[in-house]
């Protein structure tokens, strides 16, 4: 059984030489461990990049629409026993799905229509403790897993938690190449629509060079703010990300003092860049006389718990008109919030002037109230 490891282990080292697909290789090893134990049905999970989600879900011998309903389920323990060996980071056995009462409905429902009613979860646990995935072996009922299929998955976890570990680092990877190229596209857009801008307020050429220089400045240190994972206090980013504009249009902030955590920072940092970029090129920063309103707040949600709302409000630009399919843009501001902070936003475009509507748990994660000691006078 170990032949099986170590000759995996080698196409593994392969396939990540080379920077190649994983998916295809982890679907290979999932039938060479089922045909290792004849009776059971094998499959994997791979976390999301934030850890949130599972991204994919691979069980060659099930119809696809099995894995497909197991991907994308914010994972709370309850849903299911991959769920929670990811949770928990020990296998979950669960000897009879129907009768097990630490799960739900739901996900009873999707074995009942398969007819499976037994399985293992076990946890793909990296050298560092950090779980990767998982690894589902389903079997008949009362014919639980032997100790050799037990040792054999035991190696196999730890194989599978490279693999996974190394899907998660392309799936970033991706995800990096896709905003990189987004930001750029956004960055001669927004330099254009400055430039024409300008030239109109400033129409002498030493002046309007001297103007456009120092615009030109105040975006490069925006995005260094969007790059750079320090503290930062949520006036400070707001006021920095959009001095581009403040000087020819009315900007207004309103709020309490609130220092952001790194990742939120840089996060909320992107999603500004994306809503003036688009106020630059649609809204109010397009045309003399617009305005812009930012406002946030802190409130208790449920449970008492905090939560942070904020509300960019356009006004005095064009007529505003919803587009008609979600852009990259939109899955990127909604994508940066939730992975950075539990965030969310909601976009509307109001004929008077477009809003978009931040909320999130305050939790570490955003950051915490007050100004960090470096913003202290």
């Amino acid at each position: 059984m170990l032949q099986l490891i170590d000759a995996f282990r080698q196409k593994a080292l392969g396939v990540m030489a080379i920077g190649g697909p994983v998916l295809p290789l982890l679907e290979a090893f999932v039938n060479a461990l089922q045909a290792e134990m004849p009776g059971t049905t094998v499959g994997v999970t791979v976390l999301d990049k934030p850890g949130k989600t599972f991204r994919h879900a691979i069980f060659p011998a099930l119809p696809e629409q099995f894995g497909a309903q197991l991907v994308g389920n914010l994972i709370t323990g309850k849903r299911g026993s991959c769920g929670m060996a990811v949770m928990t980071g020990r296998p979950v056995e669960v000897p009879n799905v129907a009768c097990d009462s630490r799960f739900s409905a739901e996900w009873k429902a999707l074995f009942h229509a398969h007819g499976l009613q037994s399985l293992v979860s076990f946890p793909a646990l990296s050298n560092e403790g950090v779980v990767q995935g998982s690894i589902a072996v389903i079997h008949p009922l009362d014919v639980p897993l032997s100790g050799d299929q037990r040792e054999l998955l035991g190696h196999a976890t730890e194989l599978c938690a490279h693999l996974f570990a190394y899907s998660r680092t392309q799936e970033a990877a991706k995800i990096l190449v896709e905003e990189l190229d987004h930001r750029m596209r956004n960055l001669f857009t927004t330099i254009g629509a400055m430039a024409v801008f300008t030239s109109r307020n400033y129409p002498d050429p030493a002046n309007f060079r001297k103007a456009f220089e120092g615009r030109l400045v105040m975006m490069q240190k925006a995005h260094a703010l969007a790059v750079t994972h320090q503290q930062t206090g949520l006036l400070e980013l707001l006021q920095d990300t959009l001095a581009p504009y403040s000087c020819t249009h009315q900007t207004l902030f309103n709020g309490p003092a609130i220092t952001l955590a790194p990742e939120a920072a840089s996060s909320i940092a992107l999603v500004l860049h994306e809503l003036s970029t688009n106020a630059a090129k649609y809204g109010a920063f397009s045309e003399p006389g617009g305005r812009l309103n930012v406002a946030w707040s802190l409130r208790t949600g449920e449970e008492s718990a905090p939560y942070f709302d904020l509300t960019w409000q356009e006004g005095n630009g064009p007529p505003v008109t919803a587009p008609t399919h979600k852009g990259y843009g939109t899955l990127m501001i909604n994508g940066s919030l939730r992975n950075a902070f539990d965030g969310s936003a909601s976009l509307t475009y109001d004929p008077q002037g477009f809003s978009c509507s931040i909320s999130a748990p305050f939790t570490t994660r955003l950051g915490f109230a007050g100004a960090s000691p470096e913003q202290l006078p």
